[in-house]
């Protein structure tokens, strides 16, 4: 009777703890919930706020999940919006982007944003117009020794990092350009630096090559192989052939580029010219 009876009791604890566990860890559906993480809080105090507002069921099994994640330290102050269905791994995902600060405008630059396109987003933002964004890239001052001199148009393509930032009110042209070129800046490493000396390439080179991967390749994983097959073409004296180059030049992208196409007469048309075009694309 015994031997029939304890497993029943088992069985019968490991149903009363893992019911209550699934329901703290369950995703939770969030009307339109406006959050304010303040500067310097705790794990526990984030849990906290989030439980009050809604956003997660149990403060424990929140910092439980941030324990076995080991995010707990990347999660950001400002001010959330939640709305939608949330699992915990949803919501740290937000926390760690970073919230609005009060007065603040959000602006994204997409990965693969050329200058046009980042002028105007940032138009569209309020921060600046395209014509004064275009004069910053040009004439603007900026404190990195491997940018290109001031004077040549399009300069800065290529260095304006893709991510979210935030910008007050009083944020204009040399102020978004400045941030994202901080952020480049944070990006490149010294052990790229290191390596781009020892490969004897400058930074302005693998800035461009780095582009035309960036355009060419379809999914991630294909970007060291375009890479390779790029940088040997560049090493045997072969021409580019980049595509891209070329829908650079053309200024829009085709899906497949016709015969007269990649005759076109520019400096960026890497099936005429020799070696990397004169800059990013």
């Amino acid at each position: 009777m015994k031997k029939i009876i304890i497993p029943i009791i088992i069985l019968v604890l490991a149903i009363v703890i893992a019911v209550p566990l699934y329901f703290y860890f369950a995703p939770v559906t969030v009307a339109e919930t406006k959050v304010e993480i303040p500067e310097d809080s705790t794990s526990t105090e984030i849990g906290a706020i989030l439980k009050d507002d809604g956003i997660i069921r149990n403060e424990l099994a929140f910092k439980v999940y941030l324990k076995t994640s080991g995010e707990g330290s990347q999660l950001q102050a400002g001010n959330y919006t939640f709305d939608g269905k949330y699992a915990m791994s949803d919501v740290t995902a937000q926390l760690k982007e970073g919230g609005e600060v009060e007065g603040d405008v959000k602006v994204t630059i997409p990965e693969g944003y050329n200058l046009s396109q980042i002028a105007e987003v940032l138009s569209e933002a309020g921060i600046c117009t395209a014509e004064e964004f275009n004069n910053a890239v040009t004439n603007g001052n900026y404190a990195y020794d491997y940018l290109p001199a001031p004077g040549i148009a399009g300069r800065l393509e290529g260095f304006l990092y893709p991510e979210t930032y935030f910008f007050d009110e009083t944020a204009n042209a040399e102020t978004a350009i400045n941030a994202m070129l901080a952020q480049f800046d944070s990006v490149f490493s010294q052990e790229w630096r290191n390596q781009l000396q020892t490969d004897g390439r400058s930074v302005y080179d693998w800035v461009t090559m780095a582009s035309i991967v960036e355009k060419e390749a379809v999914v991630e994983e294909d970007r060291p192989i375009i890479s390779g097959v790029f940088y040997n073409r560049l090493e045997q004296g072969m021409l580019l052939q980049s595509c891209a180059t070329v829908q650079y030049a053309l200024g829009e992208v085709k899906p497949v580029l016709s015969n007269e196409d990649v005759q076109i007469a520019s400096p960026y048309n890497t099936y005429i010219n020799q070696g990397l075009p004169p800059g990013p694309i």
